[in-house]
């Protein structure tokens, strides 16, 4: 690391450039920690996921398969396994979008408050830390689904007496769901409540609207293409082992045991790459987060007079 640039500040007004310019400097100059973490504690999860998505892959293929033979539909031969590798990769990437944005999130708050950076970070440094992010976003993920119940059913209900609301209701909660990218950072960066992080979310999402639509929009786009890059092998031996199947008369067991092993390593490779490209769009919330407070709240002047009258 380069320690003699200046420390790239969380809480700092940028222009939609300059948070780019921040996420990119901020993965350049700790991309050894964060390739690191991210190997250590996604990998183990990636090996799990990547069965699970294997064979729900084969799953798939082969009731597409039967159903052109004219055999079953295919909801009809979905059997146990199919829906238990679906509800299984379905956990592990939940479970794995957790431990990633506890993961950035951990090392970022260090990288901040800690005089050298991130230079030398061991495990021990962050676990602590980890673990608390890890049960606020649990908390998140329950308050999120009970928040999302209670809109279906306002929607749902207005619907019920006439349907032409859905021209208000359906803008209004799209508008809405777009400051929740900032629910996260808010609740993980700082020391307050959930409801209350919850307010201050609409309170500076409402205010940058703007900036985090744009910004999620491009770094998910970024997220995409480099996703793209380790799906496609992925997707292409799938398709070849669909192939395979087809040409011997068979099913999609009737693959090479060696070849489902080479498409097993290539499903490890696309889970990790996906969750690797994911930590762009997260960590550029960190700082659109950061933007946002001190936007509405002028938080570094805050801490300057907080310094100022510790002297």
């Amino acid at each position: 690391m380069e320690l003699e640039k200046p420390k790239i500040a969380m809480y700092a007004k940028r222009s939609f450039g300059e948070k780019l310019n921040a996420t990119f400097d901020f993965i350049k100059e700790n991309w050894k920690p964060l390739f690191k973490y991210i190997t250590y504690l996604i990998l183990p999860l990636c090996l799990i996921q990547a069965l699970s998505l294997n064979g729900l892959m084969s799953g798939s293929l082969s009731m597409s398969m039967n159903a052109q033979a004219g055999a079953l539909s295919p909801l009809a031969g979905a059997g146990l396994m199919f829906w238990m590798n679906y509800g299984l990769m379905i956990l592990c990437s939940l479970l794995g979008s957790m431990i990633l944005v506890a993961l950035l999130y951990s090392l970022m708050a260090t990288y901040n408050n800690r005089d050298g950076r991130l230079e030398g970070i061991t495990f021990t440094d962050i676990r602590p830390l980890l673990f608390k992010n890890m049960g606020k976003l649990l908390l998140v993920g329950v308050f999120c689904v009970v928040v999302i119940f209670i809109i279906c059913f306002i929607i749902g209900s207005l619907m019920f007496l006439t349907p032409f609301t859905l021209i208000l209701t359906v803008p209004l909660a799209l508008a809405g769901s777009v400051p929740l990218a900032l629910f996260a950072p808010i609740y993980l960066f700082e020391n307050i409540g959930v409801m209350a992080a919850f307010k201050k979310t609409f309170r500076l999402g409402f205010a940058t609207w703007g900036g985090i639509f744009l910004l999620t929009i491009i770094m998910n786009l970024i997220a995409g293409i480099l996703q793209s890059i380790t799906m496609l092998p992925w997707y292409i031996a799938t398709i070849v082992k669909y192939f395979f199947a087809v040409s011997d008369g068979g099913t999609a067991a009737t693959v090479s045991p060696l070849y489902s092993f080479f498409l097993y390593l290539l499903g490890i490779l696309q889970g990790f790459g996906a969750y690797l490209s994911m930590a762009f769009v997260y960590i550029s919330l960190a700082y659109q987060y950061g933007h946002a407070s001190e936007v509405v709240d002028s938080v570094s002047v805050e801490d300057d007079i907080d310094n100022f009258d510790k002297l």
